[in-house]
């Protein structure tokens, strides 16, 4: 049993972009903020989430088009943030008697598919804070003939084939979905555009299935992806509805991979972005500095300047 959703909201006249963060990445996100005020045109408005004890360091980004908003408050208080653990990357810990332990990361897709209900926009771009816009966007664009976009790739994987299957196989099993699961396309890409109607309506469907509180069922799980989940609720559940537009294209070219970048091939990297990418992603874990991201960065709107002048 699904929750009725209202396809008259398909086409999303206004975008809330939304990006968890934490102080690891301040410096990515202040890159980030930089680039969605001098790229990204149209109806919306950027909302970035952090944990209490880094709203303090957050607060200068706020602005009239940003707002700074607190993790904790987010969720439900029975949701602890016990501390950072430094041998484990710094990651978030944080613990529910009627979850057990979290980590900050999974913790952030709860507090993304909660943005849903505490927005008025009908249209949610998730945004991390290692991405940055590097040409004109229209974000409007993700909403057209009344249909919103959705991402999934061309390509349907067997088990054996698809990237992180455990992550389709959990989703799978919190919708209550019946084998087989594969073949199966993938989710997961940076900038993905969500319609806010059908992410309550998933949180129904996962509660109504559960027996419990969506948050509470969704915290217990360590192979959580929010994509996948969403995904495979909008295919297999609603069975695509009119109010979806289908793309395989990415927005957001993006280095998954460590190893060394010299100037050269950073400067290649910014260089080859085809349309229709709109944003570069480059993951902490890469090991760039973001002073060489921005340096590029600036050079790159320089010159989207001057063609303008």
């Amino acid at each position: 049993m699904s929750a009725q959703i209202d396809i008259s909201q398909g086409a999303a006249q206004s975008w809330a972009i939304i990006t968890p963060s934490y102080r690891g990445d301040y410096e990515r996100c202040v890159l980030l903020c930089k680039s969605l005020d001098a790229f990204v045109n149209g109806p919306w408005h950027h909302y970035i989430i952090v944990e209490t004890v880094d709203l303090v360091l957050f607060r200068p980004l706020a602005g009239p088009r940003r707002t700074i908003l607190e993790m904790e408050a987010l969720l439900p208080k029975s949701f602890y943030h016990l501390a950072r653990i430094p041998i484990i990357n710094n990651r978030s810990v944080w613990f529910s008697w009627r979850t057990g332990f979290m980590v900050g990361w999974h913790v952030q897709q709860l507090v993304k598919m909660e943005m849903a209900f505490q927005v008025q926009d009908e249209g949610l771009l998730y945004c991390d804070s290692d991405v940055f816009f590097v040409r004109p966007f229209d974000i409007s664009n993700l909403s057209e003939n009344g249909k919103c976009r959705f991402y999934r790739t061309e390509v349907e994987y067997p088990a054996d084939r698809i990237p992180n299957p455990k992550y389709i196989s959990v989703s799978a099993r919190q919708l209550k979905l019946p084998d087989p699961i594969f073949p199966s396309p993938t989710y997961v890409e940076n900038l993905v555009p969500w319609h806010a109607a059908t992410v309550r309506g998933l949180c129904a469907h996962v509660a109504a299935a559960s027996g419990r509180d969506w948050k509470y069922t969704l915290g217990r799980e360590i192979f959580l992806s929010e994509y996948s989940l969403y995904g495979l609720y909008v295919e297999r559940i609603l069975k695509m509805p009119a109010l979806f537009q289908v793309s395989n294209q990415i927005l957001c070219k993006t280095v998954w991979n460590r190893g060394a970048m010299d100037d050269a091939a950073l400067s290649d990297f910014f260089s080859e972005v085809p349309p229709p990418i709109v944003a570069l992603g480059v993951q902490s874990f890469v090991g760039i500095a973001v002073s060489r991201l921005e340096q590029q960065f600036d050079l790159l709107l320089k010159k989207a300047k001057g063609a303008h002048s």
